[in-house]
């Protein structure tokens, strides 16, 4: 199936189950209604070490206005936190949430956790209950579709046992990612810091090429977690089956995720402006962004499994001839 192919599947099957929208709708209501989790305290005292560092004597110009540059942009960053959004698994997992991308309402009760060790427990049991969440809403989804080689659970026990399988297989490939990650970005961080006092401008373009490197790995690592729980596999497999898949369909591949992402982005622009006009304006809106969301989802699913059932089939061919 080609990129409109897959999403066009992806919505007539959402049609035939409305219920699937229930978590991304459960998680928005929440994040609506819920009190906001504040840690903005944190980047203001990051911003001002960095304000400091800028006004101290004998500072390069360049590292002055980087410093600064810093600064600014972590007191925006800690503007109206909220730390419950990490509950919202849109990018790893693909789970919809209006409330996650425009941020917090004014509404909310405001909860302030200032001190590190408190942040770092809540992100880390936030994480890992948002692993949680968008491995059972990606069950739900893959239960809904006639296509993938993993089981179809019966009843209820089965399906906590594929949730369970597949939880913990996202969180061995969420470390292994992380280790990787850090064993990379430690020295080149250190690199980085050495060149800033020979040549900012040398500093700067490591940290691009790093990044590039790192964008360049997450698109190919992009149906990894769709491949454990649709196809049941293991998390080398799944790694093997993304990186193949997205090298041989690179340009169908790269064309579905630009679309995908410009849909999703774009109804939630449209969207933003219905949250905060009114209390039914608020729940409209997570209403549709759960069903465009969901839709786009399960075209991901289809794309996948799709190009998958081809690059079988082709195998298939080449060996029996």
């Amino acid at each position: 199936m080609g990129v409109i192919d897959s999403l066009s599947a992806g919505y007539r099957f959402l049609g035939r189950r409305i219920d699937l929208l229930l978590v991304p709708i459960l998680l928005d209501l929440l994040l609506w209604l819920g009190p906001r989790l504040d840690i903005g305290s944190l980047f203001r005292q990051a911003a001002a070490l960095y304000t400091d560092a800028a006004a101290t004597e004998g500072m390069p110009t360049d590292m002055a206005t980087l410093s600064g540059q810093m600064s600014e942009m972590l007191t925006t960053m800690g503007e109206n936190t909220n730390l419950l959004s990490v509950l919202a698994s849109s990018s790893l997992l693909h789970v919809p949430s209006l409330m996650a991308a425009i941020g917090p309402t004014s509404q909310q009760a405001v909860i302030e956790i200032a001190h590190p060790l408190a942040v770092i427990a809540f992100f880390l049991g936030l994480g890992l209950l948002s692993l949680l969440v968008g491995v059972v809403y990606l069950n739900q989804l893959a239960q809904a579709l006639p296509l993938g080689s993993g089981p179809k659970p019966t009843d209820r026990s089965q399906f906590v046992n594929n949730v369970l399988r597949h939880w913990l297989m996202v969180l061995l490939y969420v470390l292994t990612l992380a280790v990787g990650m850090v064993a990379v970005s430690v020295p080149v961080g250190l690199l980085s810091s050495l060149f800033m006092f020979v040549s900012p401008a040398i500093a700067s373009l490591l940290l691009l090429l790093v990044s590039s490197a790192f964008f360049a790995l997450f698109f190919y690592l992009y149906f990894v977690t769709v491949a454990v729980v649709l196809d049941n596999l293991p998390v080398h497999r799944a790694i093997v089956a993304s990186l193949r898949l997205v090298r041989r369909n690179f340009w169908a591949t790269l064309g579905f995720v630009a679309l995908y992402n410009l849909i999703a982005i774009g109804f939630a622009l449209l969207l933003a402006g219905l949250v905060g006009s009114s209390p039914v304006g608020t729940a409209l809106g997570i209403l549709v962004n759960a069903y465009i969301g969901s839709g786009l989802t399960l075209g991901l699913l289809v794309f996948y499994r799709t190009r998958i059932l081809k690059q079988e089939e082709r195998a298939h061919f080449m060996g029996a001839a």
